[in-house]
């Protein structure tokens, strides 16, 4: 038996036994090997659909029909998409095409009701959505000048209207945060996590988390010092109407101090040659500071911790964190740079009893860091996690 035989049927067992998200690693697993398997394709993208990611769950199907054109389900199976997607013309275009290709069976019969259904239902005015209503949202000036702009989960974020700032720059360019870490955020949180966002920036992470949370009655803390980028974000929980999900400290985490010194981009008039950057002086919190803080929630664990800290801080910080880990294993999300240490990184963790791990890109899972591994140039994150918390993510298909 292949590997990509023993995933599929491994995905296959965990989809029918209700567990979807373990069967979607799988499925991802079988693709990352041959992504022109056809029943991997199809499977993930019933997962897809039925959690209501129509598009993606399509574009699946359609690519197992590309490849097995001849099996009948696959058809059905993209009927049914596009019917749940609100495409009743679309739809009946690809049930004629498979009755021409001799799809004939009591469920096509079904389907064909349906779609008369359907188109009987659909005024003719919204058959076909004006050409703007299919591009993306353009980007607005809020009335305090910033840009207000839109992410591919559909969350608003307020950004400096400035080109420079890098954020700015990225989000407007690709339309989402970049970093493919981000898609494995969004899966790592579930409806009632507490998650942590320390140095949350403009808070691209905060939202894109608190937004995973759903209905559920999880809560995200957000520390971020710099005043105008924590104002900013103050506005994007308003706009997103997550003022009660997520908790903002005006504040930095740090090793000890109550105060720490930061650099700071500073606004530059066009053609400034000179450095671009201030050091301001903000308040700090300890992580044992912020489990006392009456900001923390009571009786909430921290499943996720994510530390976007100055290179060197780290060790300062976690040690700074002894009650801390002591209650809690959560999943630490470690921003690096380029120039990281890994040997220091590696040990800094490991005196928490944690390990080191790194996000294999293809199957948007954590693995293993090996000891004799150099970090990708283009790698921003780690993670760090103890054995325990590492069971609880292999069991959710988001570690190997």
């Amino acid at each position: 038996m292949t590997d990509s035989q023993r995933l599929l049927e491994q995905a296959i067992e965990h989809q029918r036994g209700g567990r979807a998200e373990a069967a979607e690693w799988l499925y991802r697993a079988v693709l990352a090997l041959d992504v022109d398997h056809a029943e991997a394709n199809h499977n993930l993208g019933i997962i897809e659909i039925e959690r209501g990611d129509l598009d993606a769950g399509l574009d699946h199907v359609r690519h197992a029909l590309d490849q097995a054109p001849e099996v009948g389900g696959y058809w059905l199976t993209l009927v049914e998409g596009l019917l749940l997607a609100g495409r009743a013309a679309e739809a009946a275009e690809v049930m004629e095409r498979a009755r021409g290709l001799g799809l004939d069976s009591p469920e096509a019969d079904a389907l064909a009701q349906r779609i008369t259904e359907a188109m009987a239902a659909t005024p003719a005015s919204a058959a076909a959505p004006l050409s703007s209503e299919l591009t993306m949202p353009r980007p607005s000036t809020a009335d305090d000048g910033s840009l207000l702009l839109t992410m591919d989960d559909g969350v608003r974020i307020h950004v400096p209207n400035d080109i420079d700032v890098l954020p700015t720059y990225l989000l407007l360019e690709r339309e989402d945060w970049p970093e493919p870490e981000m898609a494995l955020a969004r899966r790592l949180v579930e409806p009632d996590d507490l998650v942590l966002d320390l140095g949350a920036g403009l808070g691209v992470y905060t939202l894109a988390m608190a937004h995973a949370m759903g209905q559920g009655s999880g809560r995200v803390l957000a520390l971020e010092p710099v005043v105008e980028s924590a104002t900013l974000l103050a506005r994007s929980l308003a706009e997103n109407a997550l003022e009660a999900r997520v908790v903002l400290l005006q504040q930095a985490i740090g090793g000890g101090s109550d105060e720490v010194e930061i650099r700071v981009r500073r606004a530059a008039r066009p053609h400034d040659l000179g450095d671009c950057f201030e050091t301001r002086t903000v308040g700090a919190l300890t992580l044992d500071e912020l489990l006392a803080d009456a900001a923390w929630p009571v009786g909430a664990s921290p499943s996720l911790v994510r530390l976007d800290l100055a290179a060197g801080q780290l060790p300062a910080v976690l040690r700074a964190g002894e009650r801390f880990f002591a209650a809690y294993d959560p999943l630490l999300m470690l921003r690096v740079a380029p120039d990281c240490d890994l040997g220091a990184l590696r040990q800094a963790v490991e005196t928490l009893g944690y390990a080191l791990y790194r996000q294999v890109d293809a199957l948007s899972a954590l693995a293993p860091c090996g000891t004799a591994e150099t970090l990708d140039a283009r790698r921003r994150n780690l993670f760090a996690c103890a054995p325990a918390r590492a069971e609880r993510l292999r069991a959710r298909g988001l570690m190997v």
